[in-house]
């Protein structure tokens, strides 16, 4: 498949969840010569249930159009991110504050030359995220993270 139109299906993706009330956490994609499979990992408050995944895979059935943005056969799994779900955007930590994370960067930080954190989120102000590592605080920009997670 096209990156692009991977892209127009994530725009698909994303406007189901603005009508509802589940968050898009990701969408893995892969594909063979003649299929493409599209793993669809959504969140909301409180967590993700099996109904809700059937729930959502009903609710892009409804919206109707999928078809017309995948140009080969396809299968369409949503599934929850997990108790280890990637943190993707700012609005995360805010959502996360008080939680386990596990954090690595793109450069090291300047102060204590780590890449990786695994503390608690403290706080979120503008682009900067404050971490407690063993009972240390690091404030980390967001832009120089290249991945996080939840950390049990």
């Amino acid at each position: 498949m096209e990156k692009a139109s991977l892209e127009k299906v994530t725009s698909f993706i994303k406007t189901i969840c603005s009508t509802s009330e589940f968050d898009l956490v990701d969408i893995e994609n892969s594909n063979t010569s003649n299929s493409a499979k599209f793993v669809i990992f959504i969140d909301k408050d409180g967590g993700i249930t099996l109904d809700d995944c059937v729930n959502f895979n009903q609710l892009i059935n409804e919206a109707g159009g999928l078809d017309d943005l995948i140009d080969s056969s396809y299968t369409l799994e949503v599934s929850s991110p997990g108790p280890k779900r990637p943190l993707k955007v700012l609005s995360d930590y805010v959502r996360f504050k008080g939680r386990k994370v596990k954090i690595k960067l793109l450069s090291p930080d300047v102060l204590s030359s780590k890449k990786v954190f695994v503390g608690t989120v403290e706080d979120v102000i503008g682009d900067k995220i404050s971490i407690n590592d063993s009972g240390k605080i690091f404030d980390i920009k967001f832009g120089n993270i290249l991945k996080a997670n939840l950390n049990l």
